[in-house]
């Protein structure tokens, strides 16, 4: 279920000056970092995950070329990085997820996992 708390459109068109600066440092701080989509969701006995993460991987392939980073593993995921956001296709579980994540949230993300699993949280 989605919820949002507003939508905002962005054309390009808009008239330079100093409204525009100021909505722009408003929409700067209110900035959505992450979206995250469920693609499926099965049972635990069914194998169909796997097989629909590879179909969306290639799905995603043909569209965008190679993934810029592959993460291969119980909860394997694939990255498709631009220059503000990265686009992660992820197999966790039952479940396969795609997600537009800033960069900045994805390498805060990261770090914090990286400390976790060196214990440091």
């Amino acid at each position: 279920m989605i919820q949002p708390r507003w939508d905002l459109l962005v054309t390009g068109f808009e008239r330079v000056g100093r409204a525009t600066s100021r909505r722009k440092r408003v929409q700067d701080e209110e900035m959505v970092e992450r979206v995250r989509l469920r693609l499926t969701d099965y049972a635990a006995e069914w194998a169909p995950p796997l097989d629909a993460f590879a179909r969306m991987a290639a799905a995603l392939h043909t569209s965008l070329g190679a993934p810029t980073d592959r993460r291969p593993g119980t909860d394997a995921a694939l990255h498709w990085a631009g220059s503000d956001t990265t686009l992660v296709l992820e197999h966790a579980g039952d479940s396969v997820y795609l997600e537009l994540v800033t960069n900045k949230r994805l390498s805060l993300d990261e770090e914090l996992l990286r400390m976790d699993e060196e214990g440091l949280l």
